[in-house]
């Protein structure tokens, strides 16, 4: 009589239990934004993580002058005080060097570290990357203080602290700078050209015409000048292989080295790009605007040289690639030059070289012959 109402009350129990455990499942499931941020961080950091075990390994693997990681933070403090003793020497002031959080995994001939400073996320998705190179010849010691003066500025910005520009614009950016590429010829007694083995690190790339041309043109050009000297062997040298790896490691929108006493503004890349084509003709918008911001300073064609960065980077790469040489290296002139050209790096950096820039410009000033090689 009774078991009916029995039946009845076991089925309702079971579905109770059935549609507790049903909820808890959904709870169990459903995405926690807090969790889902923690992933997406993790992910990053694991990203970063990798790109930099895999370039540790390939730095290690490609010669002696790689440091391990444990060595590099007394390497960085020890120079940095080597900084700021030339700096001293030269009436420069602090380099505050050691503010930075400075990237290296190889030294020069001499043992001294090859820095690099980014701003900016390398692992995240960006739309502009600009690489900035000073200090490759060793005795023009102006273009050295301006990679610093480009640091403060750009840490300005980063932490808010510029009046005109804000962290904002470096969004989705990532800029390189390396101050010092060739520190042995600089920290001599007598800043030279050549590195410590005499090798000039701006006729070492390994360009396609390094072993037809490169000691040919040494020797009957430049009758065998020592300031010029190739080497024997492309990318023989340590602070090439340094700025190779940098091109590799960063595959950049654009490249501006920093030079002196030339007193030119420079454009490298192929002939047919730098005067059509969106990257080229912005290419060159860009130069012509960098030209004006600086007072109009000199646009000129210089040839390209075997082993040259604008020979490898520019013509073989179509890295549109930017050569400032600054009026001279004259150590008490170089407030003067960075308030020149202040505005036009900061142009340079922020400019996208997939965009054009609206100039008005002085066609005659703006050198129309092509590129001779």
């Amino acid at each position: 009589m009774f078991k009916p109402l029995k039946w009845k009350f076991t089925l309702s129990i079971f579905i109770a239990a059935l549609l507790v455990w049903a909820g808890c499942a959904n709870i169990s499931v459903l995405p926690s934004k807090k969790k889902t941020s923690v992933s997406k961080a993790k992910s990053s950091a694991e990203s970063k993580k990798i790109i930099e075990e895999k370039l540790e390994a390939e730095s290690k693997a490609q010669g002696t002058t790689y440091v391990a990681r444990e060595e590099r933070k007394k390497k960085i403090s020890d120079f940095c005080k080597k900084i700021d003793k030339r700096f001293t020497k030269y009436g420069w002031g602090r380099s505050k060097c050691e503010n930075y959080p400075w990237n290296f995994v190889r030294t020069s001939v001499k043992s001294d570290p090859l820095i690099w400073m980014n701003f900016g996320d390398e692992s995240a998705k960006r739309k502009e990357t600009t690489i900035i190179l000073c200090g490759v010849h060793g005795d023009e010691i102006t273009p050295i203080k301006f990679c610093f003066d480009i640091l403060d500025h750009l840490n300005e910005i980063a932490s808010n602290k510029n009046k005109k520009h804000n962290a904002d614009e470096l969004k989705n950016r990532l800029v390189i700078v390396a101050p010092i590429v060739n520190p042995d010829s600089f920290f001599k007694k007598w800043p030279s050209r050549t590195n410590a083995n005499g090798i000039d690190v701006n006729r070492n790339f390994p360009t396609r015409d390094f072993n037809s041309t490169a000691m040919k043109i040494w020797t009957n050009r430049y009758k065998k000048d020592k300031r010029r000297y190739p080497g024997k062997k492309a990318m023989s040298e340590p602070e090439t292989l340094f700025q190779v790896n940098l091109l590799k490691r960063y595959s950049p929108d654009k490249i501006i080295s920093v030079h002196a006493p030339l007193t030119m503004l420079d454009y490298d890349g192929p002939a047919d790009r730098h005067s059509g084509g969106v990257v080229g003709s912005s290419a060159n918008q860009l130069l012509i605007q960098m030209s004006e911001q600086a007072k109009g300073y000199k646009i000129k064609n210089y040839p390209f040289f075997p082993g040259s960065l604008g020979n490898y980077a520019g013509n073989e790469r179509n890295i549109p690639t930017y050569t400032l040489e600054l009026p001279s290296s004259d150590n008490r002139k170089s407030k003067k030059f960075w308030k020149l050209f202040k505005d036009s790096i900061h142009s340079a950096i922020m400019h996208e070289m997939t965009k054009e820039i609206d100039v008005v410009h002085d066609k005659s000033k703006s050198g129309s012959n092509s590129k001779q090689n």
